[in-house]
Formats: structure tokens, sequence, C-alpha cells
């Protein structure tokens, strides 16, 4: 009976009374096959664009598929499928291929479930032997690495060497050689507190910008406006001034008149004044009514009634009722203000030689 294969490493399996006088021989030989996909090492070249299918073979240590390692090297000028047998296996490919295009490792027949593997980097490719045999690439040598806890280095340093993405939440150190691991984007402006922009920024030199004050605004930021400088504005102290402001010129119009009513008067009464009559000359009878200026004095009487006593000179004056309330009155104006007296006013400028800090605005490059 003749030899059958295993289905993964192609390992023989003599039958029973098979391959008399060769058993050593042929047992050596399965050695060697699982000595390669153990530890085999191939250097194969995928240089082009066409795709690459790694040979394997019955019992053969020298199948390119029976390698455990396996660096794929040469220029790419197009996109390629590099297919491993399609059974349940685990190789550990070293991308070493130049050019922009893209390697794919896939399982012969499945090229829809390849992997892509990072040119650069080692990648451990296995493919899970299921019916559509996917296979799937983990970077764990370099490429995205996760750790479970602290990576420590007895004492040496940890080199990263790969064109993949390094992700950390932390970094400690200048990050002086780091490149790719900026947190501004390019063009990104920033103030600084120092002679001259940082490594990797270039200061902004706008004129707008020279001695300039920095305004907080709530809206659209970047813009600039005004046209004294700070410098001139604040450069040196002010003393403290008086000063006298003085305003002159002069009010013209005129005022209306006005009436008095009685009400606006105030309160007052009219008395008679006193009065002598002189008997007329040679006629000193008193009741005669035709009388005249004699010097005789007496009273003032009708002369025909008799009512008053002759030879009185006076009598009690006649008196009027009193009249007026006090009331308010107004006196219109009108006219027009040309120019007025106004009292001196002073006022003080204080200090105003305000201390700074230059500060310089760069841009990330």
């Amino acid at each position: 009976m003749a030899s059958t294969y295993s289905d993964r490493l192609k390992l023989e399996l003599m039958a029973t009374g098979a391959n008399a006088n060769t058993w050593g021989t042929n047992t050596n030989n399965n050695l060697e096959v699982l000595d390669a996909f153990a530890a085999g090492y191939l250097s194969k070249s995928v240089a082009g664009s066409a795709n690459i299918t790694l040979t394997t073979a019955n019992a053969s240590d020298t199948a390119e598929s029976s390698n455990k390692v396996i660096e794929l090297t040469g220029a790419l000028t197009g996109d390629i499928v590099v297919f491993v047998p399609a059974v349940e296996s685990e190789y550990l490919f070293f991308n070493n291929t130049t050019g922009s295009q893209t390697l794919t490792i896939a399982a012969t027949g499945h090229t829809a479930n390849g992997s892509v593997i990072t040119q650069g980097a080692y990648s451990r490719v296995y493919c899970d032997g299921a019916s559509n045999f996917n296979v799937e690439v983990s970077t764990s040598l370099l490429g995205t690495t996760t750790f479970k806890d602290t990576v420590t280095a007895g004492g040496g340093n940890i080199l990263l060497r790969t064109n993949g993405a390094v992700s950390a939440t932390t970094y400690t150190g200048d990050g002086s050689n780091l490149t790719g691991v900026e947190p501004f984007p390019s063009g990104t402006k920033q103030v600084f507190y120092q002679a001259s922009a940082p490594t990797g920024w270039t200061q902004d030199t706008t004129a707008a910008l020279g001695n300039a004050a920095m305004r907080v605004v709530t809206g659209t930021g970047g813009g600039t406006g005004g046209s004294d400088t700070f410098q001139t504005t604040f450069g040196s102290s002010r003393s403290t001034e008086t000063k006298d402001l003085s305003v002159s010129g002069s009010v013209s119009g005129t005022v209306g008149n006005t009436t008095l009513s009685t009400p606006q008067l105030a309160s007052h009464s009219h008395a008679a004044p006193t009065q002598q009559f002189l008997a007329p000359p040679g006629n000193n009878d008193p009741s005669d009514n035709n009388y005249g200026f004699r010097g005789t004095a007496f009273n003032n009487r009708n002369p025909k009634d008799g009512s008053l006593s002759p030879g009185t000179s006076s009598f009690t004056p006649v008196t009027f009722p009193s009249t007026g309330g006090g009331g308010n009155h107004t006196h219109p104006f009108s006219g027009t203000l040309s120019s007025a007296n106004a009292p001196s006013a002073s006022f003080s400028i204080p200090a105003m030689d305000l201390k700074f800090a230059n500060v310089i605005i760069a841009a990330k490059d």
C-alpha cells in the first residue's frame, strides 16, 4: 500500500508494510519537513505587479510554503497577492518590498479573504482553515501593538522601527527625534513667550501684528485692526496734570409784556386825604352856600345841611375797601443761546507706562 500525506504539513504517512528498507530515510525526511515548518527561512522576490503562489509539495522541506519565516523582497510596480496553501497554518512574513503598492496575503482560491501586511514590518499571519479560509494578520512584533501592562526595558532602550503607527496616551521625553507625532496640524498658530519660534514652527511676521495688543473676541478670531501702536499709546509715564476748561459767550433775547390782573396785585387799600377849606372873605357864616377863600378855616362840610359843627378844622377821611390777592405771575422769555460763560473745570491723566512681555506668533510648519 502506498503512503499518504498529512493535510497541513504534508508529512508522509507510511502504510503498514510499505517503504521496506526506506523507513529510516522517509522518517528523516519527515523530520526535515517539521524542522522547516518550525524554523525555516525563505527569501522570496515578488518584484513587479504579478500575483505570487508559494510552492508546496508532499513531504518536501524545500517547498516555499514549508518555511516558517518568509521574507518578501523586490520593487513593487502594482498591488499584488501572495497565496499560501488553503489549510490551517501560521507564518511570519517580513514585507521588505519597496514601492507604494500594497501586498496582500491570502489562501489559494480565497483572494477576497486576504489581509494586507505592512511594508517594512514583520507580520504574523494565520490561516484559520475554515471553509472560506480567512487570513488574519497580527503585527505583534512591529506595527499596531497592544500591551496589557507596562513595557519596561531593563536598563536599556526600547527601539521601535516601523513605518506603521505607534499610539500612546502619554509620552515622556523631548521628542526631538520623533516625526509624525505632532499634536497640532500644519498651519496652527500659537503665541510664544520666547525670543524665536521653536523647532517645527515659523514666526508670523505680518506687519499688522507688530506692536499690537491682544484682544479677546467671542466671534471669529484671527483678524487685526486699529492704527495706534501699543508703544506709541502707552510708551512713557504720563504725569498727573490739572487743566482749566473755560467757555465764553452771551445769551440774547426778549421778555414779553405782562399785564397784572387784580388777583396778582398785593393786597392794599386807598384812603381819602384830609381836606381843609377857607370861608369866603367877609362871610363867616358857615351856613352860607357861597363860600370862598377868606382865610377862615373850617371843616369840609355841606354848607346847606349844616351836618358838621362850625369851627371844626378837619374830619375823619373817607376810606375804600382792600383789593389785590398776592397771586403769581410770569414774565415770558424767548431768544437764542449763541455762547455762554462756564466755570473752570479740571481733570487729571494718570500714569500709563504699562509693563509688558514681548510674545511672538508662530505657525506650525
